[in-house]
């Protein structure tokens, strides 16, 4: 039960992020008109919230995702 609903979170947690970055990719492709309101919005907010976190900061934390996947793909089932 309880892998099921961390199977479900990281589902969705993947999905946000998709979203997130098929976003900034459209609005790169697009621009801020083309790409329409959401788009714009969503590409705004994502850039902006980038802009607070130092660095270090996001460096980290990309890197320990990567380790804690990269672990799970390596342990045995």
């Amino acid at each position: 039960m309880i892998d099921k609903i961390r199977n479900y979170g990281w589902l969705a947690v993947e999905a946000a992020f998709l979203i997130v970055v098929f976003c900034l990719l459209m609005n790169i492709i697009l621009g801020d008109e083309g790409g329409g309101e959401y788009i714009a919005m969503v590409a705004s907010n994502a850039i902006h919230a980038m802009q607070e976190i130092p660095p270090g900061i996001v460096v980290g934390v990309v890197l320990i995702l990567v380790l804690y996947r990269f672990l799970e793909y390596r342990r045995p089932k």
